[in-house]
């Protein structure tokens, strides 16, 4: 029998979005590889990324000599002679405010109508990145790296690019799997959210921008902000909130 249509999209295309957010809302599999479940699913994961952000954030404000004895060798390393840097000012635009602001709205606009727990969760989510990297940077308003090769503002503590970085392509493991129902693609998710933050990183150190213990701390800041978005995608609130899950689509019907 051929497939029903309704505005020129198929019911089995519909039925398979469906199936995405029901994947979304609930979470990984149980049978899930013991790293994601661990990283995206453990109570205590999330509680030691807060722990540790508070941590670097007292110390960046109260004692950043301190950190200077590791992060100047290690600076001093990355940036090495000072040579060409055209690659990887292509690269620290991965980790961009702009780009993230793009990806939210863009994000908002498509999943509103079909689930709107996952559009406000996404909103939030880049908007919370954005405001907590403003804030820290205000409050911390740590010195920045001498000699940086791009334009910086506020203090070096911490990175946006990299908070931005984690935020963003944090997103990708859960999306593929989502998309396709495949570990094998979560696995690569995962493979291109580390490759894409680490090369982030050590862009905004080779750039002169930030301080090496600035990026690390930035990764458990926008870690902290993944998985608490990921929380809040499988609560009850989320599932009251999802046209595709039975609930705010009726009301949308009027």
């Amino acid at each position: 029998m051929p497939k029903r249509r309704t505005n020129g999209v198929s019911v089995a295309s519909d039925s398979t979005r469906d199936e995405m957010f029901v994947r979304i809302h609930g979470g990984l599999p149980d049978d899930a590889p013991w790293l994601f479940r661990v990283v995206l699913r453990s109570r205590a994961f999330l509680i030691l990324t807060v722990l540790l952000t508070a941590v670097f954030s007292v110390i960046a404000a109260s004692n950043p000599e301190w950190l200077l004895q590791f992060d100047e060798p290690i600076s001093d390393w990355i940036r090495g002679d000072g040579s060409d840097v055209t690659f990887t000012r292509l690269i620290t635009h991965l980790g961009s405010p702009n780009l993230a602001v793009a990806i939210g709205l863009i994000g908002i606009a498509v999943l509103w109508r079909r689930c709107r727990a996952s559009a406000v969760t996404l909103g939030a989510l880049v908007a919370t990145a954005l405001t907590v990297d403003i804030v820290l940077k205000l409050v911390v308003d740590r010195t920045r790296p001498s000699g940086s090769v791009v334009d910086t503002a506020l203090g070096s503590f911490p990175s946006g690019h990299v908070i931005h970085a984690v935020v963003i392509f944090g997103l990708v493991p859960m999306l593929l799997w989502a998309l396709t129902n495949r570990r094998s693609l979560l696995r690569l998710g995962f493979a291109v959210f580390t490759v894409v933050v680490v090369a982030v990183a050590v862009s905004r150190v080779r750039l002169g921008a930030h301080w090496p213990s600035d990026v690390i701390a930035s990764f458990f800041i926008g870690a902290s902000l993944l998985l608490g978005a990921e929380r809040l995608l499988t609560s009850r609130w989320a599932g009251e909130r999802c046209a595709v899950l039975g609930h705010h689509g009726a009301d949308d019907s009027h």
